[in-house]
């Protein structure tokens, strides 16, 4: 009963580690195409996965004593667990990327907007116009 109890818990465990790895995906899809509001849907799908994770006493690595247990499911948790960290890593490399871009359009903005809505710029005050007939 023990032993089925915990097939069970790795089943619910393999199947939360693989829906948080493809809300990861559908994240980095959103990054890509600039879409923000279905960014803030997968990362707060992100935060319920782990949330349902952390309550259900599901770990987020896979326990070494199951490996005797039942092999076939420890290798498919040890799989899980190898898709989600490569994500997380993809991930990472994904938001780093789009918060140096991000740093530069604000340094971009913020050089060039100096002289706007602060009346004449200074460009345009000093030049004249004249027309010699």
């Amino acid at each position: 009963m023990a032993q089925a109890d915990s097939t069970t818990q790795r089943r619910e465990q393999v199947a939360q580690l693989r829906a948080l790895a493809r809300e990861i995906a559908s994240a980095i899809a959103a990054i890509e195409k600039n879409d923000l509001s279905a960014l803030v849907s997968h990362v707060a799908a992100q935060e319920s996965i782990c949330d349902r994770l952390g309550s259900a006493g599901l770990s987020f690595a896979p326990v070494s004593g199951d490996q005797n247990k039942s092999p076939e499911s420890f290798k498919e948790l040890q799989q899980a667990h190898a898709e989600l960290a490569y994500m997380n890593k993809v991930y990472k490399a994904v938001v780093k990327r789009a918060q140096k871009a991000t740093a530069l359009i604000a340094s971009i903005y913020q050089a060039h907007s100096q002289g706007y809505g602060r009346g004449a710029s200074s460009v345009a005050k000093q030049q004249t116009w004249s027309c010699e007939v």
